[in-house]
């Protein structure tokens, strides 16, 4: 693609009115999807704060709330005086039989809101699961909005409406081919999950195993997570972007013996596959799309900027989600730490000039001060307190991180061939793991762990990257020129200097 007239003096004009346009498209819709997000169902509106009886399917997988489950159910039938209402549109023959269309349902892993009856029920139901149709019955209520937190918006930014508390359920159906894809993805990853269990008899050590490859913080005991917020580790077992940049490195790393086009594709189902299995939550879309952003720049030898890629990403979420920016704290967080990386975590290596650079000790240390410096008004915000370790336990054990998610999916793998072969590589995992485990609970015991701040309001955040965002921009900038980085329009020059040379 020829980017030529990008550059030329005369079309400064050209380009700008194409910004312009861009921004003016961009807004347009984030102002229209902003509506149509936060539009409720009508129908279920005015039976708020009233007994329902309804009828629908579990939608994503449960989760632990206090001693109940957590449910996201898609309502298709309302029960008024005895006769089933139907609330969802019919579906026309041809979405009936096209059996490819059920299969990958393309729309509900890409659009929160689309489906526009999702409620949270809170109930006990320990075989409820997902892809079950159940009818349940109680209060339908708005979520709750406390000081401390926004569950409506939140809730909102998932594309959930309205909940049950206490609702009674009963199971009606067990499978819809809706759910197929992501039925098979769920059963192979809860297999995996008892395969690391097997070779990890240590209960915490499967937790944590299982907790950083796939799963996250649902297999983790109330303390142990608690130890890890107090030690400032907790983003280890909250799927992240990490998690997904690293399995498409692998991916792409084991398939590169292919053509170019061939790997693109296969790393690029692969992550897309990886992320669905694990849950598409905000941190795992933004760095799904900056992986495939990363991807295709490689297969077709574009020039890949991670600062592009991460501004492109968050865009995109933004334009398909305005809700996002105000009202997951996970988006917010995984979009500041993403930046701070790109913008400080290599210019200011210099900095830490007596950290020494073997094992990439030092990009490690300066990473870890860049995310605490941008996510700081954020945590603040959220919870009033920081970590007062958490620079510290950060570097001694993020580098142990990829090879722990190495040695346990090993250890998972050899386990479907042979339980014996999992055990080989125990030993390792139970090393690396005993040692996370050591370092949590150790500087979680301490005293002075947590250093209570109070929290922020909106003022203080918007003044915090005021004064953090342009000097970083300026290191950013100084190092991309100093290291070599350079532009389309730079490499294009060079390249035709050579050949005029030769």
């Amino acid at each position: 693609m020829n980017f030529d007239w990008y550059y030329k003096k005369g079309s400064k004009t050209s380009v700008l009115a194409i910004w312009i346009f861009v921004i003016f498209l961009a807004c347009t819709i984030i102002y229209l999807r902003y509506n149509f997000v936060t539009s409720r169902s009508k129908f279920l509106m005015d039976r708020v704060d009233r007994e329902v009886e309804l009828s629908g399917m579990i939608v994503e997988e449960p989760t632990d709330f206090g001693f109940k489950k957590s449910l996201i159910v898609e309502v298709s039938k309302v029960k008024i005086n005895g006769e089933e209402i139907s609330i969802n549109p019919v579906k026309s023959d041809f979405e009936s039989e096209f059996w490819l269309k059920d299969f990958f349902n393309i729309g509900r892993y890409f659009d929160p809101s689309f489906r526009k009856n999702k409620i949270r029920v809170i109930a006990s139901c320990s075989d409820c699961n997902f892809g079950h149709s159940i009818n349940l019955g109680g209060t339908l209520s708005l979520p709750k909005v406390t000081e401390d937190f926004d569950s409506d918006i939140f809730l909102l930014s998932r594309g959930i409406q309205f909940e049950i508390v206490n609702a009674k359920i009963r199971k009606v159906g067990e499978f819809d081919s809706h759910f197929a894809l992501e039925n098979y993805l769920y059963d192979f990853k809860n297999l995996f999950v008892k395969k690391i269990k097997i070779a990890l008899p240590d209960r915490e050590e499967s937790a944590l195993g299982a907790g950083i490859l796939i799963t996250g913080k649902g297999e983790l005991s109330k303390k142990t997570l608690e130890d890890f917020k107090r030690s400032g580790l907790v983003h280890m077992v909250v799927l992240s972007g990490f998690n997904v940049s690293i399995v498409a490195q692998v991916i792409i790393s084991v398939l590169s013996f292919l053509p170019k086009i061939i790997t693109g594709v296969l790393g690029s189902i692969g992550v897309i596959l990886f992320c669905i299995m694990v849950g598409g939550g905000a941190t795992v879309i933004r760095s799904l799309i900056m992986s495939l952003i990363g991807i295709f720049s490689q297969v077709f030898d574009l020039n890949h900027s991670a600062l592009r890629a991460v501004l492109i990403a968050g865009g995109l979420m933004i334009i398909q989600n305005p809700i996002v920016i105000i009202g997951d704290p996970s988006f917010q967080l995984s979009f500041a730490c993403t930046i701070g990386v790109i913008l400080l975590g290599n210019s200011s290596k210099h900095f830490f000039s007596f950290v020494t650079d073997r094992f990439g000790l030092r990009e490690v240390v300066s990473s870890t001060v860049a995310v605490q410096i941008f996510s700081l008004p954020l945590l603040l915000k959220f919870s009033g307190s920081i970590s007062s370790y958490g620079i510290f336990a950060n570097i001694i054990v993020v580098p142990f991180i990829p090879f722990a998610m190495l040695s346990v999916f090993l250890s998972g793998t050899f386990c479907f061939i042979n339980q014996n072969l999992g055990l080989v590589f125990n030993l390792v995992s139970h090393l690396i793991l005993a040692y996370m485990l050591f370092v949590v609970k150790y500087i979680s015991s301490l005293n002075s762990a947590m250093l209570e701040i109070g929290k922020t309001n909106n003022f203080f955040i918007v003044c915090w990257y005021a004064v953090v965002i342009p000097p970083s921009v300026m290191l950013y900038k100084k190092f991309s020129r100093n290291s070599g980085v350079s532009d389309i329009r730079k490499i294009k020059e060079d390249i035709n200097k050579k050949i005029h040379q030769d």
